[in-house]
């Protein structure tokens, strides 16, 4: 699927290789594998056209895989849900970014500052539909975003807030269809270095998706909040 190859080329130019054997001269260029928890909800929006009982509708926890290396992450999510008929239904969901950081206050002396963070984002999610008849969602999408951010980084303690905002071009799998991907964000990130090997990331996110399509069948909201938690290595 051409979507499926977009993010992969994307991801590989957001996560850059890195030596292994680096040692961090600050927490900001951190590298974490961990996971995710998120409580979700997965509904159509207020213009979408299709009957209640050909909608897709969940609100089934979404757990991920997620990879992480200073200011970019890729997150990797798979879950199953069922329908108003009790038929088990599937999800699959990929989340890519990177972002660069413009500060608003630049002092050398202090550790701590706000910034003005630009965004680069990949999204994919696929969800099966109730009725067989009907095309699954499946929409991938490119977005650019800005927002503010503090961020404080020592080498014994790292704290990281963001509130972010996005709009993305949409395109739904092979088809013609097409639309627009909003995304409001917000994370709260934790650095705890020397805990377990090089340290232990801890985080709460939360996220909400709308997308407008000019086929109005796949006019979606996803709202997510939860918990993230890293291994640095």
């Amino acid at each position: 699927m051409k979507t499926i190859i977009f993010l992969m080329l994307l991801s590989a130019g957001i996560l850059r290789a890195q030596d292994f054997g680096y040692e961090y001269a600050m927490l900001t260029d951190y590298r974490a594998l961990g996971v995710s928890y998120y409580l979700q909800q997965f509904r159509p929006s207020p213009g979408n056209t299709l009957p209640d009982s050909s909608h897709i509708r969940f609100s089934t926890p979404m757990p991920m895989a997620e990879f992480r290396q200073s200011d970019s992450r890729l997150a990797i999510g798979y879950q199953t849900y069922e329908d108003r008929r009790g038929r088990s239904r599937e999800a699959f969901s990929v989340y890519a970014s990177t972002t660069s950081d413009l500060p608003l206050f630049p002092s050398a002396r202090s550790k701590g500052n706000w910034f003005i963070p630009f965004m680069v984002s990949a999204t994919y999610v696929r969800a099966q539909s109730p009725d067989a008849a009907l095309e699954d969602f499946d929409v991938g999408s490119l977005g650019l975003g800005a927002g503010v951010k503090f961020k404080r980084f020592t080498r014994d303690l790292g704290i990281e807030a963001t509130a972010a905002v996005s709009l993305g071009y949409a395109s739904e799998g092979f088809s013609t269809d097409y639309g627009t991907e909003t995304a409001l964000t917000g994370e709260v990130t934790i650095i705890l270095p020397y805990v377990i090997l090089e340290g232990v990331l801890l985080g709460y996110r939360y996220e909400q998706q709308e997308w407008n399509m000019n086929n109005n069948g796949l006019d979606y909201r996803r709202q997510h909040h939860g918990a993230v938690i890293g291994i640095l290595f």
